[in-house]
This record gives structure tokens, C-alpha cells and sequence, in this order.
């Protein structure tokens, strides 16, 4: 008899103390910027070295214009007479 009436106190107890809690919701923290964790050097070399991919594809890309320019307004070769 004991051992139900303990069970049903117990039982009370673990539903009550279930049922709802106090403390109120804590504001979420807005994410961490990348930069500023242990990956931010990591982003900071991808960036270095996409910067100077791009400089070397911006640099070729100008020269194959001014080539192109050149070969286009060049005058047309005649053929040779023998």
C-alpha cells in the first residue's frame, strides 16, 4: 500500500514540475559572423586568392582585346606576286 501511495506522489510530482517552467525563453543570439570565428582566416585566403585569380583572368582578357583590336584593324596583306 505504501509502495502505490508513494508511486501516485511521485507521479503527482513529476507532473506538476512538467507541466510549465518558469524561467522565460532567452533571446536567441544572432549567428556569429564568419569572419569573426576560427574560419574567419580561412575566408579571408579565399578571398586573396579569388582576387588575384580574377586580376590574372582581367589582365589576359585585355591583352587577347588589344590583340584582337590589332588583328582587326590591321590592313589586309596582298598576296605576293613571284
Amino acid at each position: 500500500m505504501r509502495a502505490i501511495l508513494a508511486l501516485g506522489v511521485l507521479t503527482v510530482a513529476l507532473t506538476t514540475a512538467g507541466c510549465g517552467s518558469s524561467d522565460e525563453p532567452k533571446e536567441e543570439e544572432p549567428p556569429m559572423k564568419v569572419e569573426d570565428t576560427v574560419f574567419g582566416d580561412l575566408i579571408g585566403t579565399q578571398d586573396k586568392a579569388r582576387d588575384r585569380s580574377n586580376a590574372a583572368v582581367e589582365l589576359h582578357r585585355e591583352a587577347l582585346d588589344k590583340r584582337l583590336e590589332e588583328d582587326e584593324g590591321a590592313p589586309k596583306e596582298e598576296p605576293a606576286e613571284d
